[in-house]
């Protein structure tokens, strides 16, 4: 993909190729540009930021469906993402 927008967001180590998270692994290339069209993103930089804000909401989502046990793996997902 020649997006700027998507190079920068699959080039950013936290959401980036390889990361495992929801960005890296539910999303086209294509879907990303008609995510970040339909928000408005229209810069680089704005589209990592959008990136590491969609993957925090998705990482609270998990957190929301949690037991709240201490040792819940959702748990330490939302505590990890948050610590970085």
């Amino acid at each position: 993909m020649d997006d700027p927008r998507v190079q920068a967001i699959r080039g950013e180590g936290r959401v980036g190729e390889g990361s495992c998270t929801s960005i890296d692994e539910c999303y086209s290339d294509s879907e990303l540009v008609e995510e970040l069209d339909r928000d408005g993103v229209s810069t680089p930089e704005a589209a990592v930021k959008w990136a590491l804000e969609s993957e925090g909401l998705w990482r609270e989502q998990g957190l929301n469906a949690s037991s709240g046990e201490v040792d819940c793996p959702l748990v330490a997902s939302y505590n990890n993402w948050h610590s970085q």
